[in-house]
């Protein structure tokens, strides 16, 4: 009888060892990464992006592979002399604000980007500008709004989209005041091509890639000829974290994917780091 217990006792072990090996050999599936429009940029919210150009020949940095769980590496990119700003604002405290009355958010870049915006928990759609073109101030609306990026940004998710804008204004031309139209013409090709965690001198962060293409095309006709024009397209690589409110890296690349320039976000040290080195230089 012993005999029979001790037996029973070994296999009740062994199936119990046996029913915890199973149970830890199935990890629970995790969701993937998502990008939400709560995590994006708020009113008040400033950024600084530090900039380093690569010289044509540089090879030290790659964009790597496409796909789930990547990792990449961009700890090494040096301080630079380039700085871009982007800061947001309440519309409504815009003396422009009456004409976009449909915006909830202001984005300006210390490029003279001024960009009002409709942020919603969907989508963020692009619906009015401020620029000067010729000397002249351009505010309008779009004709039907550009969305710029859209909720939530998970592995795989694609946006295609187009806007426009046509003003008919008044400028001088060879001394003579007359009617120009000016045209814009905006196409984004967006897709989250790849998901992972991203190391930059700051930390390391897990994130999505947003792998995009923007188009600008700009016409100005004056008496029905076409006196200006021009066309800018934007090849970017933009890594988002629910860790920040904006993109820890953003890569510039050409046509074929060749590394142009690196961009990372700041946080304050470095900010107080790079202001005390550029007053040593």
């Amino acid at each position: 009888m012993k005999n029979l217990l001790f037996f029973i006792s070994i296999v009740i072990v062994a199936l119990s060892c046996e029913k915890e090996k199973i149970t830890n050999s199935a990890p629970v599936p995790q969701p993937p990464y998502s990008y939400l429009s709560s995590d994006f940029a708020g009113i008040n919210d400033n950024f600084y992006i530090n900039v380093y150009t690569l010289f044509p020949d540089d090879s030290a940095y790659s964009l790597g592979k496409s796909g789930i769980g990547q990792k990449w590496d961009y700890s090494t990119i040096p301080l630079s002399a380039t700085i871009d700003t982007i800061n947001f604002f309440d519309p409504s405290s815009s003396p422009d604000y009456y004409l976009f009355t449909n915006s909830n958010i202001n984005l300006k870049k210390n490029d003279g980007s001024n960009l009002f915006l409709s942020k919603s928990s969907e989508k963020i759609d692009l619906v009015g500008i401020v620029l000067n073109v010729y000397g002249i101030d351009v505010k309008d609306t779009l004709d039907n709004p550009l969305t710029k990026y859209k909720f939530p940004m998970t592995l795989g998710s694609e946006l295609i989209d187009s806007g426009s804008i046509t003003l008919d204004t008044q400028m001088v031309y060879f001394g003579f005041p007359v009617s120009a139209t000016i045209s814009i013409n905006y196409r984004i090709n967006s897709i989250i091509d790849a998901s992972g965690s991203v190391k930059t001198p700051t930390g390391t962060y897990d994130c999505v890639r947003d792998k995009r293409v923007e188009y600008t095309d700009m016409n100005v006709n004056i008496l029905g000829m076409n006196v200006y024009s021009t066309k800018d397209t934007l090849y970017q690589y933009n890594y988002w974290t629910k860790a920040k409110k904006w993109n820890v890296i953003e890569i510039t690349t050409d046509q074929k994917d060749k590394i142009k320039s690196i961009g990372y976000l700041l946080n304050k040290l470095y900010i107080f780091a790079k202001q005390i080195k550029l007053k040593s230089l």
